[in-house]
């Protein structure tokens, strides 16, 4: 196995990482998901969702008029994608799913499918479970094909962070337009693993398994569904037990409804609440953990690790890298998913200002939720200096970090640093700037990430909002 983190040197690991950190050996089993990307409200997500909805809103169009010219020309775009390394090919990477003569079939599925003449059909996300032949090979790889140049913006962000070298690249296809409602041909700026051009994804946009699956939807939704409607209404299939109580079994229930993707289009028209229960369940569960992209990875033993790394970076400018590269690893790990998307140095006002790290707010619960709902606050992302002194901390640091705050990004951040020679006194200057209207600020030193990492090492994640919140109480009361 070879990751890509190694490959590159980079002293962070998957828990510490924002994209899939892939084996650039073989393909990693995960695919990108339409569903979990479009239900999701950050930025990253809610410009990739455009796509996938520009894209594919025009493709049902189009084979709606029977535009048999333009339809081949946004179909004749959809290659096996092999940069982002995932899917479940043997050996080297090689791509799957949407070829150019299975994008003919698509097309043609698609056309003879229930759910197209019906109309029920208007979300990609939704093809497997009513497309015959859609497996999540296809959906997952004709999805990056249709976001690719979002993923080659991701990719060079997360390289920059990271300080993985890239260059210009211009042959693995074209990206999407959706203001153009076209395909067009741009250079990309990618990482080259073994020769071969790398896209990075996020791994909340990825899952083992497509978030809707039509063999689970018919087994555990649709067969459930129809078992409880011939109890109510007794019949044939109604079996009684010893005690005269009577029952109906799924096995009966699937004789008489086997699985046909066909079939499953009908069942939602008639019952479509049942679709919009199943999307609900499947939505609640959340991206993914570390723990199910690497099955090895024990998140107590990560924290333990990273405590003891702090002591052992030097203060001072000599190590200011280091120490940003770990404050970038450190918050990823603490705060995943609520923050996501991390890039470096960001600018703002073009140019002339700029901070370490700015975090794109993606919570929706727990403290980073409360902060992009507060009106104060507003936090749809969150920004974080790192600062690595052996001078003491002041107002110019704290200054700096609240010149970052404006209303596209809000007004909340976080200052990381290796101690505070009076923490009192900065902890009023917080409050200061808080009763100005120049934003809110939490100051975290060496011993506070320790004291979180403390929390992950017991088991004890909850406590980390907590905290969080006594930390905002203390500059705004």
């Amino acid at each position: 196995m070879s990751r890509l983190s190694t490959y590159f040197g980079l002293s962070n690991t998957q828990a510490s990482l924002d994209f899939v950190d892939i084996d650039v050996s073989v393909d990693t089993p995960l695919y990108v998901d339409p569903y979990a990307i479009q239900i999701r409200h950050d930025e990253w997500s809610d410009k990739c969702g455009d796509h996938i909805r520009s894209y594919f809103g025009q493709l049902l169009d189009v084979l709606r008029r029977g535009e048999a010219a333009r339809a081949d020309h946004l179909l004749s775009h959809l290659h096996e994608p092999n940069e982002t390394f995932l899917g479940v090919s043997s050996g080297a990477p090689r791509g799957r799913g949407v070829g150019d003569h299975k994008a003919t079939m698509l097309a043609d599925a698609l056309i003879r499918s229930r759910a197209f003449q019906s109309g029920l059909l208007t979300d990609i996300s939704e093809a497997e479970l009513f497309i015959h032949g859609v497996g999540r090979d296809t959906i997952s790889d004709l999805t990056t094909n249709v976001i690719r140049g979002l993923l080659a913006e991701y990719t060079a962000q997360q390289c920059l962070l990271h300080g993985i070298p890239t260059r210009p690249v211009h042959s693995i296809g074209p990206a999407w337009n959706s203001e153009a409602g076209d395909w067009e041909s741009v250079p990309f700026q990618l990482p080259i693993c073994n020769r071969r051009p790398v896209l990075l994804v996020p791994k909340f946009s990825v899952r083992h398994q497509l978030s809707l699956d039509s063999q689970e939807f018919w087994n555990h939704h649709m067969i459930e569904f129809l078992r409880r409607e011939y109890m109510n209404a007794g019949g044939g299939l109604v079996r009684t037990f010893r005690d005269g109580r009577p029952y109906v079994t799924k096995k009966a229930v699937k004789q008489r409804h086997p699985f046909v993707k066909d079939d499953l289009a009908d069942f939602v028209r008639a019952h479509p609440r049942v679709l919009k229960t199943y999307k609900t369940l499947k939505g609640a569960q959340g991206p993914m953990e570390t723990e199910d992209l690497d099955a090895s990875f024990n998140e107590r033993a990560f924290a333990t690790a990273l405590r003891q790394e702090i002591p052992n970076i030097p203060e001072g400018g000599d190590a200011a890298s280091r120490y940003h590269s770990f404050a970038l690893g450190v918050c990823t790990f603490l705060f995943y998913p609520g923050l996501i998307c991390p890039i470096k140095e960001f600018e703002l006002h073009q140019g002339r200002k700029r901070v370490d790290i700015k975090f794109t707010n993606s919570a929706e619960q727990g403290f980073f939720s409360a902060m992009m709902k507060s009106p104060q606050t507003r936090a749809l992302g969150v920004m974080v200096e790192c600062k690595n002194y052996l001078k003491q901390l002041d107002n110019p640091e704290l200054d700096q970090l609240s010149g970052r705050f404006g209303h596209q990004r809000g007004f909340f951040g976080m200052l990381l640093c290796r101690r505070m020679d009076d923490r009192r006194r900065i902890i009023e200057r917080c409050r200061d700037a808080a009763n100005d209207g120049r934003g809110y600020m939490i100051v975290l030193e060496d011993p506070d990430i320790d004291r979180l990492l403390q929390m992950v090492e017991r088991g004890q994640r909850v406590e980390i909002d907590r905290f969080l919140h006594g930390r905002f109480s203390e500059i705004t009361h």
